[in-house]
């Protein structure tokens, strides 16, 4: 398996994949964050105002539930092109080698 820095300094493969998932779980880490603070803060709230305390309390992990799903669904969204990517270039490399001949070549579009 290569390394970072060898992926890094050669571009045979991409770096995305890679970094895809260290975002991925640098959000995880700020959203159960923002659900620990989110129930702090109910809880702080409780003795001032119990509703919305313990509105607050419920409906942050709930909240960080959903948002657990999207961040996942959008961090696989950028792996799929990646991946795609990837395996359009396996696929060429698959393909048998064109002839170049002045005659069978198509004219550019611009």
């Amino acid at each position: 398996m290569q390394s970072i820095l060898q992926r890094f300094w050669g571009f045979d493969k991409l770096l995305g994949p890679i970094l895809v998932k260290i975002i991925y779980y640098l959000g995880l880490a700020g959203i159960g964050l923002a659900v620990f603070f989110g129930v702090m803060g109910g809880l702080f709230a409780l003795p001032s105002n119990a509703i919305r305390g313990l509105f607050v309390v419920l409906l942050s992990p709930v909240l960080g539930a959903v948002a657990l799903v999207y961040w996942r669904f959008l961090c696989e969204i950028f792996i799929l092109a990646f991946e795609t990517y990837e395996r359009l270039g396996e696929i060429r490399d698959r393909l048998p080698p064109r002839e170049s001949t002045a005659a069978s070549a198509e004219p550019p579009l611009f």
